[in-house]
C-alpha cells in the first residue's frame, strides 16, 4: 500500500476558498478551537443534513455553489485536512457561503456519486454550481504566500470548468485571467478532462503559461509544471529546470514541483551528468527550505524531505540516498515523531514518515513505527496492510498473509471492506497461488461485499476490474477454472438483484464472464 501523501491539501483548500487576503490563512499550524458541530469528525462546519440531490436543490434555492467533500475515515490525508483546515473558525465561516456536503466513501450510494462526479481519490473537494457543473477541484496545495489576490473560483457566476478546458484546447490566448488562474491551481492529479489526450492537454497548458494575460510568475510556473507532469517535452523540461534554479520562485511552487514524475526525471537524466547534478542541487535546496519552514505543517515538511531523498536517489550513481543526507533525514524524522500532536495531525505525519522510511530503505524502522500506531489509530487496519507489505518484501509469506487477513477482518464500511478484502485476496494470489481452497473461500467473501445497490462504481469498480485480471491469470496458471466458475456464479447472484438503472450492472455482468 505505502501511500505517498499529497502535500499541503490544507493550504490550497484554504486558498481556493479565500475571499480575504492570503494572510488570513497564512498559518495552519495551530487551528483555532471552535464549538462542536453536527459532524463529530469535523466540528463546527454546518454540513448539509439531507442527501446529495437535496443539497443541489437547496443550493439552487439559495443561489450558492456546492462544496462536496469526498473522503474516508481511514484516509490519513483526510485526517490531516480535518486537523489543519476543517477545524479553523475562519474556514468554517467561509463554508457558510456554500452548501457543504460531506460524503464518506462508505456512505450508502457514495460510490455512485463518485462515479457521477468522476471522483476517486481521497480526499478530494469538488466545487460545483447548483446546476451540477464543476467549477474546480482540489487535492493538493500550495504556500499561500504565492496565492495573494487569486480568483475565488467557487463564488460568483463563473464558467463551468468543461467550458474553460474547451477554450484552453482551442485557443489558450482567448482565456480570461481568472480562468487561467483556476487552471493553475486545479487538482490535475485527480482531475477529470474527458477523452482529451494527455499530450494535447499538456501542450495547451504550456501555451497558456506563455499567453494567458495578467498571471503572476507563480501562476505561470504552475501551468508549466503541470504541463511537465503530464507530458515532459524537451522545451517544457528546460523551462522547469529554470524554475527550479530560481530558488525563491521554486519554493513558492514547491507543491506543484513535487508532482513531477519519473518521465520528467528521466528526461533530465538524458541531458548529462552536469545538468542532472545542478538540478539535484537546486531541488535539494528548495525542498530543504520547505522542510525547515515552521509555517508548513509537519506532515508537509516531512513530505518535502521525502521528495528530496527520492530525487537524490534517482541521480545518485548508487541509486541510494547519500549517507550524510540519510543520517540528517533520520534525525529530523525522529524529532517530528516525538513531538506532541493531535491524532488527526499524527495520521498525516505517520503517512509522510512511511514515505521517508521507504526512500531510505528502513523497513525495520517503518515496521516498528507502524506497529506502534495500531493501539491508538482510528483505523488500525490501514497500517496492517502496510505491515503485510513489508513482511512480503522480507520474504515472510505466512506473516505477510496474517497481516493482510487481519486488516480485512478488522476493516469496516461498504467500500472499505471490499478494498481491504481485495488487498488480501491479491496477496493470496501472489504468495499462495496453490492454496485453491483458501483463495476460493476468501474470493467468495470479498465478492459478497458487493452485494447491494450502487456498490460497483467509482473506486470499487476499478478495483474489481484489476481483481478480475488477477483471477484470470491465476485461473490459467493454476488450471482451476472450476474455482473461477464458483466465483463467477456468486457474482451472478449479485447481478440479478441489481436494478436495471444501477451504474454497476454492466461491470457486474462482465466479471469473469469471458473465462467461463
Amino acid at each position: 500500500m505505502r501511500h505517498v501523501p499529497p502535500r499541503s491539501f490544507a493550504l490550497l483548500l484554504a486558498a481556493t476558498l479565500a475571499c480575504a487576503s492570503a494572510a488570513a490563512f497564512a498559518s495552519v499550524t495551530v487551528p483555532e478551537p471552535v464549538p462542536p458541530g453536527r459532524h463529530a469528525d469535523t466540528p463546527g462546519i454546518d454540513w448539509f443534513a439531507g442527501d446529495v440531490n437535496a443539497a443541489f436543490a437547496a443550493a439552487k434555492l439559495a443561489n450558492k455553489p456546492v462544496f462536496l467533500y469526498w473522503g474516508a475515515k481511514w484516509c490519513p490525508p483526510c485526517q490531516q485536512l480535518k486537523s489543519s483546515v476543517f477545524s479553523r473558525s475562519d474556514f468554517i465561516a467561509k463554508t457558510h457561503q456554500f452548501v457543504a456536503v460531506y460524503l464518506d466513501g462508505d456512505d450508502p450510494g457514495a460510490q455512485k456519486w463518485g462515479e457521477t462526479f468522476h471522483v476517486s481519490g481521497y480526499p478530494t473537494v469538488v466545487i460545483l454550481r447548483a446546476d451540477r457543473r464543476e467549477v474546480t477541484r482540489i487535492s493538493g496545495g500550495v504556500d499561500l504566500a504565492s496565492y495573494a489576490d487569486s480568483l475565488d473560483a467557487a463564488l460568483g457566476d463563473v464558467q463551468p470548468l468543461a467550458d474553460v478546458l474547451a477554450t484552453l484546447l482551442r485557443d489558450p490566448a482567448a482565456l480570461k485571467t481568472a480562468d487561467c488562474q483556476r487552471l493553475a491551481y486545479y487538482a490535475w492529479d485527480v482531475g477529470y478532462f474527458g477523452d482529451t489526450p494527455t499530450p494535447a492537454l499538456a501542450a495547451a497548458l504550456a501555451r497558456a503559461s506563455a499567453s494567458c494575460p495578467g498571471l503572476s510568475a507563480n501562476e505561470r510556473a504552475r501551468l508549466t509544471i503541470v504541463a511537465g507532469s503530464l507530458s515532459p517535452t524537451p522545451d517544457v523540461v528546460t523551462a522547469i529546470l529554470a524554475i527550479v534554479a530560481d530558488h525563491a520562485l521554486a519554493v513558492r511552487v514547491a507543491d506543484a514541483l513535487e508532482g513531477l514524475g519519473d518521465k520528467f526525471y528521466s528526461e533530465v537524466a538524458t541531458r548529462g551528468t552536469t545538468v542532472a547534478a545542478a538540478f539535484d542541487q537546486d531541488w535539494a535546496a528548495v525542498m530543504e527550505t520547505v522542510a525547515a519552514d515552521t509555517h508548513v505543517i509537519p506532515a508537509d515538511q516531512l513530505y518535502a524531505l521525502g521528495t528530496e531523498l527520492a530525487v537524490a536517489k534517482k541521480f545518485s550513481a548508487s541509486q541510494s540516498v547519500p549517507p550524510e543526507l540519510a543520517a540528517t533525514a533520520r534525525k529530523r524524522l525522529a524529532a517530528v515523531l516525538q513531538a506532541p500532536m493531535s491524532p488527526y495531525a499524527r495520521a498525516g505525519v505517520i503517512n509522510a514518515a512511511s514515505f521517508i522510511d521507504d526512500e531510505l530503505g528502513d523497513d525495520d524502522a517503518e515496521y516498528a513505527m507502524l506497529q506502534g500506531e495500531l493501539a491508538t489509530a482510528k483505523a488500525p487496519y490501514y497500517y496492517m496492510a502496510d505491515l503485510g507489505e513489508i513482511e512480503e518484501k522480507r520474504g515472510h509469506t505466512a506473516a505477510a498473509l496474517a497481516w493482510y487477513e487481519r486488516a480485512y477482518r478488522e476493516s469496516d464500511g461498504i467500500a472499505t471492506r471490499f478494498q481491504w478484502g481485495n488487498l488480501y485476496l491479491g496477496a493470496l494470489l501472489r504468495l499462495a497461488p496453490e492454496d485453491h481452497a483458501r483463495i476460493r473461500r476468501v474470493g467468495l467473501s470479498v465478492i459478497a461485499e458487493l452485494d447491494g445497490p450502487d456498490r460497483i462504481q467509482a473506486r470499487t469498480r476499478r478495483r474489481l476490474e484489476v481483481l478480475e485480471g488477477q483471477l484470470r491469470d491465476w485461473g490459467r496458471k493454476q488450471h482451476t477454472q472450476a474455482d473461477i466458475r464458483v466465483l463467477r456464479a456468486r457474482m451472478a447472484t449479485i447481478c440479478t438483484k441489481l436494478p436495471r438503472q444501477d451504474g454497476g450492472l454492466e461491470a457486474c455482468r462482465q466479471f469473469l464472464a469471458k473465462t467461463v
